[in-house]
């Protein structure tokens, strides 16, 4: 049995902590969508202090959807403003320029199914790294995975203290620190774009 992990947008610092522990994680294929969650959503650290980055999404009113069939909506100009509000908070980070056009081009995909943009960002993100870990979807859904290999639900979007989902809560250079403070598990992108290739250290120690 491989561990399973729920598939976020531009996941939190924490989700990628857990899931360097594993040289080979399944990401959970069969879930139903849930809203107000990281699947569509993460953080990051702007100059009005931490923004949360929402993709839109279609969805049947009432009725229970399959994560792997969610469309994007794109119907409003999401794609534009997530990626502005990057620039303007990771404009003058150490690394940002070095990783810059990568993310710029992804943004310009025609890719409107959530899941598969979802993970085609994590896969650029484990190539900007330079992070070995090998990604497969699960077949059905288990619902009796035992604890140590299910992170499904181990990573909350409304929880009030994300630090302690961390396994080591060490602090790094953040680009509006001194007028916010440090602020633990961003989105991985504030760790790549402040620290760039020693973000591993931070992953995998």
């Amino acid at each position: 049995m491989k561990p399973v992990f729920t598939l976020h947008y531009l996941p939190c610092i924490a989700w990628f902590q857990h899931a360097m522990k594993f040289e080979e994680i399944q990401i959970e294929a069969f879930e139903n969508y849930q809203k107000q969650s990281y699947r569509s959503r993460c953080r990051v650290l702007s100059a009005n202090g931490v923004q949360v980055l929402n993709i839109p999404v279609k969805q049947i009113s009432g009725e229970k959807t399959q994560i792997s069939k969610i469309q994007i909506d794109e119907e409003i100009d999401w794609r534009k403003q997530h990626w502005q509000t990057m620039i303007s908070a990771y404009g003058k980070s150490a690394y940002f320029l070095y990783y810059r056009d990568a993310f710029e081009a992804y943004y310009e995909k025609e890719e409107s199914n959530l899941f598969e943009f979802n993970l085609g960002l994590i896969q650029l993100v484990l190539k900007c790294l330079k992070l070995n870990l090998t990604i497969g979807n699960t077949n059905e859904y288990n619902k009796n995975l035992e604890e140590n290999l299910d992170y499904r639900n181990r990573f909350s979007a409304k929880n009030s203290t994300p630090e302690n989902e961390l396994l080591i809560d060490k602090k790094y250079w953040q680009v509006f620190e001194e007028k916010f403070g440090f602020t633990p598990n961003l989105s991985i992108l504030d760790l790549l774009f402040n620290l760039g290739p020693d973000a591993k250290s931070i992953l995998k120690s």
